[in-house]
């Protein structure tokens, strides 16, 4: 029972860390390309982890885990956070993790179509409340000039990102169960880092993705930025993966959302509305009947 409350905090201590670490992802991908911010990410994520794991020890990983772990990093690391960025950049934190809540959506979807579930009514309801949610907010008239544009490029990432994300966590589930989670979150990071590595020189563009790092004040941002994602995103992400179900630990860490109100009002000054307010909260009350069901 302790493990449960454990994982359930961890995974609620998660949303939160996303929130907070996404101001500062959003002000190195100002500066550096969606590629290089994640590419960047990967090689200090290891190098964390790299040293913690040399100090606990190493243990056997079996190659099912190793290889659900790597397919999941892939999809989860190298295309869904590259993509992330690119909605960051477009849409700003507060909308792009709402974004992010149409995750199980798109799990209930896959599952629909490929194995052939039949929801229940709840599920349905929920999937109805939180599209509301999210589109009431979304599409909330903006006085900036350019901005539907913007709003477009940044949505069509989006998406995208919460698709890669929604099949990468079913993998990691598989992977995890008899993986630690810093090995797990290691893996994953290697196997995202290794592909954009082969991407950037496939490209000729690898060196333009990390020249930016020479600038010593991005180079200390991005260490802190992947501290807070490191540790505090997919560790505890994991964690929770490894403690209580795969949906439940979804359902938790699609919290976000509410996370970020507050640091974009206060840090980002940004004039958050009753109808920001409101849609948010009906679209992860939405999140919660989709797993309810």
């Amino acid at each position: 029972m302790l493990y449960k409350y454990l994982g359930g905090f961890a995974a609620l201590a998660s949303a939160g860390a996303w929130a907070f670490g996404s101001l500062f992802l959003k002000k190195l991908g100002d500066e550096i390309s969606p590629f290089g911010v994640n590419l960047g990410k990967c090689v200090i994520g290891c190098f964390y982890l790299g040293i913690i794991l040399l100090l606990v020890g190493i243990k056997p990983v079996s190659n099912q885990a190793f290889w659900f772990l790597g397919l999941s990093g892939l999809l989860g690391i190298t295309l869904g956070d590259t993509f992330f960025v690119k909605s960051l950049v477009y849409l700003g934190p507060r909308l792009a993790l709402l974004l992010g809540t149409l995750g199980p959506i798109i799990t209930v979807v896959l599952a629909v179509v490929f194995l052939k579930e039949r929801p229940a009514l709840l599920t349905w309801l929920g999937i109805f409340i939180t599209i509301i949610g999210v589109s009431w907010v979304i599409w909330e008239r903006s006085s900036k000039q350019g901005t539907d544009k913007n709003r477009a490029l940044g949505i069509k990432y989006g998406l995208l990102s919460t698709f890669c994300s929604s099949v990468a966590i079913i993998f990691a589930k598989v992977g995890v169960a008899n993986v630690s989670a810093l090995q797990a979150t290691f893996i994953r990071l290697a196997w995202g880092g290794i592909a954009l590595v082969f991407w950037g020189i496939a490209n000729r563009r690898l060196k333009n993705w990390m020249n930016p790092y020479r600038d010593i004040r991005l180079l200390k941002l991005a260490f802190f930025c992947v501290f807070i994602g490191i540790f505090g995103g997919f560790f505890l992400f994991l964690f929770s993966l490894k403690y209580i179900g795969a949906s439940s630990a979804t359902t938790l860490n699609c919290t976000t959302p509410l996370f970020i109100l507050p640091i974009a009002a206060f840090a980002l000054k940004e004039k958050i509305t009753l109808r920001i307010i409101a849609g948010t909260v009906i679209a992860v009350f939405g999140v919660i009947l989709i797993f309810a069901g």
